[in-house]
């Protein structure tokens, strides 16, 4: 089955619609036959009434035609918009699901975190996926109901013409099955290279700034091309297979035409069919000859779709590999210790732990500063700590609340969080400090700030804290971004404070000023911090010392100095 698996695993996401969306897809795809079969019996009645020469005929027939696009219409519309709704709503679900999972995904999984692979996953892949439910299948279920309604119609008129009509169809058939394997194979490749142009933009545009300093425009534009061209050459390649089968399609129903007024002149002059009914037949006839070709274009039409959905359930599919989110309040009672106890670690992707053996206890109030080399596991260490992997048997509790038991939305509440991007979003100040508590008042912000010793630049400011950040915080200073990043963390009022490599991007004098910002919430919170510059952290209460995932040495400054090992070698070579 290869590939095609994906297109019924999309149908996952219509489960909860499908009534409505067959119900809906029946009458849409009815509309091929109905339309033709509707010109087809009048053709064929006010025929039969000129030849009679009867006026009531003539009258009974624009009657039947009439009714029939009144009821055509009374039926096609709910059907329509059924199909239309189911759809939509599948969509929506299947977009929810895909996003859900990446978010989920990306701490894990570098290449599911790339920017540029996401926008494409949720928007050109996603979208692409979703047209299983819509034109292509309509057109394929559209064909089937064609062949056997004309071809019912025919063979009630004649069963020669039946006959050359399917035999037409047939032939029809095995000319286009010559078109559908290229085509199929380009659909594929477009929406690849349509995928790979989006991650490669993302690319660009996210590192102008770089981009420009190092006069690589012209690299820029040259890889940008080099993609675009790549997908011009498919989409004309596809237009000039897409042509030829077009004018196959052409002479095939011009040829069925002949057929008919060939074979069925022949009946009406030999007596055996009467001249009204052949009326019907070159409609139908055309039908179910063109019908037949479809099939393999639709079925070529839908390989786009199902290229789509296979990279949409690569994404997809990594969510059996993730923990089950649990549910419920986590709380602890006042007064508490932060223990490590065995903990290992390792990404859902990699073969060798990250993490082996941690045994770490973290007393409230206290300060905790992680250094070591980097890919020590330092900050991978504070994110498992906060609850940003998803993880059984991590061996974590606060206090007399265990990880395993607890909720991750619930746990993540003990703690607040700034890393060393200070990443801020393109948004007011005052909206990016209360993305840490989103009910938190005026008050509320600026009393963050205050502690953050933002609040007085911020004044600066023409609008103060309804001034943009801009787009990654573009319009501030590192200092600046460091220090709204911190009332961010403030306002959510979490005992223990996170710093992961916070003042790596600062000049020494902004750098001097947020550890004196942070040394001032020593006595309200319990603060681990990660740090390369270790004259940063001499008076933590705790220097926890990481070697390839591992523990290597603990104490204060004093004694770890006074060991003259790995923390030793590691301050002097910075002083």
């Amino acid at each position: 089955m290869g590939d095609n698996i994906y297109f019924f695993k999309m149908f996952r996401y219509m489960k909860p619609y499908m009534f409505a969306f067959c119900v809906g897809m029946f009458f849409y795809a009815s509309q091929g036959f109905m339309l033709p079969f509707m010109i087809s019996f009048f053709s064929s009645n006010i025929m039969a009434a000129i030849i009679n020469n009867s006026i009531s005929g003539i009258y009974m027939s624009v009657v039947y035609l009439m009714l029939l696009i009144f009821g055509i219409l009374l039926v096609l519309m709910p059907g329509i918009y059924a199909q239309i709704m189911s759809e939509a709503k599948a969509v929506r679900d299947l977009k929810k699901h895909l996003f859900r999972v990446f978010v989920r995904n990306s701490l894990e999984n570098a290449s599911a975190g790339h920017s540029g692979e996401g926008i494409a996953a949720i928007n050109t892949d996603a979208n692409t996926a979703t047209d299983v439910y819509g034109w292509p299948l309509t057109a394929f279920l559209m064909n089937v109901i064609n062949i056997v309604f004309a071809s019912i119609v025919v063979f009630v008129v004649d069963w020669r013409l039946g006959f050359a009509a399917l035999g037409l169809g047939i032939l029809g058939f095995f000319f286009q099955h010559r078109f559908t394997a290229p085509l199929a194979r380009l659909n594929k490749e477009r929406l690849e290279v349509n995928a790979e142009l989006v991650k490669s933009t993302s690319n660009i545009f996210s590192g102008a700034l770089t981009i420009r300093a190092y006069n690589m425009q012209s690299r820029a534009v040259l890889t940008f091309d080099k993609d675009n061209q790549r997908l011009k050459y498919l989409g004309l390649k596809n237009a000039l297979i897409s042509m030829w089968q077009s004018t196959f399609n052409t002479l095939q129903g011009w040829l069925s035409i002949v057929i008919v007024f060939a074979l069925g002149g022949w009946l009406v002059a030999t007596g055996r069919l009467e001249f009204h009914l052949l009326i019907m037949v070159p409609l139908m006839f055309r039908t179910i000859t063109e019908s037949i070709a479809d099939i393999g274009r639709t079925y070529a039409n839908l390989q786009g779709p199902i290229a789509g959905a296979k990279r949409v359930f690569n994404i997809l599919d990594t969510e059996a590999s993730l923990p089950c989110e649990k549910k419920g309040e986590t709380r602890f009672a006042n007064g508490y210790t932060l223990k490590l106890k065995n903990m290992d670690f390792a990404y859902l992707s990699a073969e060798e732990k990250t993490l082996e053996n941690i045994n770490l206890e973290i007393k409230e109030n206290e300060m905790v500063a992680l250094v070591g080399e980097s890919g020590s596991g330092k900050s991978t260490l504070l994110r498992a700590i906060i609850g940003l992997y998803e993880r059984e048997n991590l061996g974590l509790s606060i206090g007399d609340l265990c990880f395993n038991d607890s909720s991750t939305k619930g746990w993540r509440q003990h703690f607040a969080y700034v890393d060393q991007t200070c990443k801020l979003f393109d948004m007011s100040i005052k909206e990016n400090i209360l993305m840490g508590k989103l009910s938190g008042s005026d008050e509320d912000v600026i009393a963050a700030s205050k502690r953050a010793a933002a609040h007085d630049f911020i004044n600066d400011f023409d609008e103060k804290y309804d001034s943009s950040c801009g787009e990654k915080g573009g319009t501030l200073s590192g200092g600046q971004k460091q220090r709204i990043a911190i009332a961010r963390a403030l306002i959510k009022k979490a005992p223990i404070l996170v710093f992961d490599e916070a003042t790596s991007a600062l000049d020494a004098g902004s750098e001097r000023y947020i550890m004196e910002t942070i040394e001032s919430l020593r006595n309200d919170h319990t603060i681990l911090i990660t740090t390369h510059h270790l004259k940063n952290i001499v008076t933590a209460d705790k220097i926890v010392v990481m070697d390839k995932g591992c523990i290597a040495e603990m104490g204060t400054h004093d004694e770890l100095l006074s060991k003259k090992r790995i923390y030793f070698k590691l301050f002097n070579e910075e002083n």
